[in-house]
């Protein structure tokens, strides 16, 4: 049996030097007006940092355990009140939380308005906590299998009056997890690797706290239960 594991992290941060140069020369007597501009154009001001864990741990040659661990947060400050699109967080998709579409959880227990149905709106936010755990082996030759369970979400640092529930608390966090549990297939030829995964929901955390928990709802041979829960993901590359 041996093992490895993988870290990688980031620290960004936006706005400092314009922030010092702008309070410099703008002769602004009351620095309660906000947002200072460059050219014409309000300028971010955050710091944002994001951790990505991953423990490997093989049985035998064939047979692999992997667990990961995914943390971030951005932090807007002076000139911002919310964190660039392009830098917050997002959870579900391929390499998310397989058992919900791109993009579509939280944040916290938040859920879209049914008058909102039939479009399709990112849901992202400043702060993210995702884990996996996947067991990887071998079905036949190239072809390789994987039992899977996904957890995870995003908050919002600040409240926000149209997505209500969406901020994050300390003594709730953790029992807003979404999580979905699934099978995959992949075609491994070492230089390519295709990926297909099937899941569906175990935790869904929009629904009232003593009703998030959905096992007794499972009906795998319920056509109605499949259309609505059943999520298939195609992609290129393992997860992680």
């Amino acid at each position: 049996m041996t093992s490895q594991y993988f870290m990688i992290g980031g620290l960004d941060a936006s706005g400092n030097l314009v922030a010092a140069v702008s309070s410099i020369g703008s002769g602004k007597s009351d620095e309660s007006v906000k947002p200072d501009e460059v050219l014409g154009v309000p300028y971010n001001q955050f710091i944002r940092y994001r951790t990505d864990f991953r423990y490997y741990l093989n049985f035998k040659k064939d047979q692999q355990l992997v667990y990961r661990l995914f943390t971030g947060a951005g932090i807007p400050y002076g000139n911002s009140t919310t964190m660039p699109y392009i830098k917050q967080f997002f959870v579900g998709g391929t390499n998310s939380v397989r058992a919900f579409i791109a993009r579509s959880v939280g944040p916290g227990t938040y859920r879209p308005p049914d008058s909102l149905s039939t479009l399709y709106v990112d849901q992202v936010g400043d702060v993210k906590l995702e884990t996996n755990i996947e067991y990887r082996f071998t079905m036949a030759g190239m072809l390789k299998g994987a039992f899977f369970v996904d957890a995870g979400n995003i908050w919002l640092l600040n409240a926000d009056s149209t997505r209500p529930g969406g901020k994050f608390e300390w003594n709730t966090f953790l029992s807003e997890l979404a999580m979905g549990t699934g099978f995959g297939i992949r075609l491994d030829a070492d230089f390519f690797i295709l990926r297909l995964d099937l899941s569906f929901p175990i935790r869904i955390p929009y629904l009232p706290e003593d009703e998030r928990w959905v096992f007794d709802d499972i009906a795998l041979t319920s056509k109605s239960w499949r259309k609505q829960n059943l999520i298939w993901n195609f992609s290129i590359g393992y997860p992680f």
